[in-house]
């Protein structure tokens, strides 16, 4: 896939199949302080975005056997990475296998480029052997009061 430019919308090209399993996408709720854990994967990337996590927090809902309902959207934002792991990661499998080109952090059209205050993780890993794994720990303060939709 040839372009001109990052595509429309921010997203776009991706390796084929894209399917249920292949999105990183699911719900956890905090605990009574207001905390969550979990584990997931560094992500991949695709045609005209740098390497993100799009990330959402909900509030006044409930939990059923659907999964969350009701409530609203008090937070809605990216959280982006360094160069530094995405490079290294990028010669690891799966990623290695990833043709499509990559989007740098400087190359982005969403990421604002201010550090810590535009969502950039610091993440701690081997870096001679990332793919023992990597750590992130973030403090992601929001408005329970406030709507995004955005």
């Amino acid at each position: 896939m040839s372009r001109a430019g990052p595509p429309p919308g921010g997203g776009g090209g991706h390796q084929e199949p894209t399917d249920d399993t292949r999105y990183l996408r699911g719900t956890w709720h905090t605990d009574r302080n207001g905390q969550v854990a979990f584990r997931t994967v560094l992500p991949g990337w695709y045609q005209g975005r740098c390497v993100h996590i799009h990330v959402k927090s909900q509030v006044d809902g409930e939990w059923t056997d659907a999964g969350y309902e009701g409530g609203h959207t008090c937070h809605t934002g990216q959280l982006f990475f360094d160069e530094k792991p995405v490079l290294l990661s990028a010669a690891v499998e799966p990623y290695a296998s990833n043709t499509t080109t990559r989007t740098t952090l400087d190359e982005d059209t969403i990421y604002p480029g201010n550090g810590h205050a535009g969502g950039l993780l610091h993440l701690g890993y081997d870096r001679h052997h990332i793919a023992r794994g990597v750590r992130a720990h973030l403090t992601l303060g929001v408005e329970p009061d406030e709507t995004n939709n955005g």
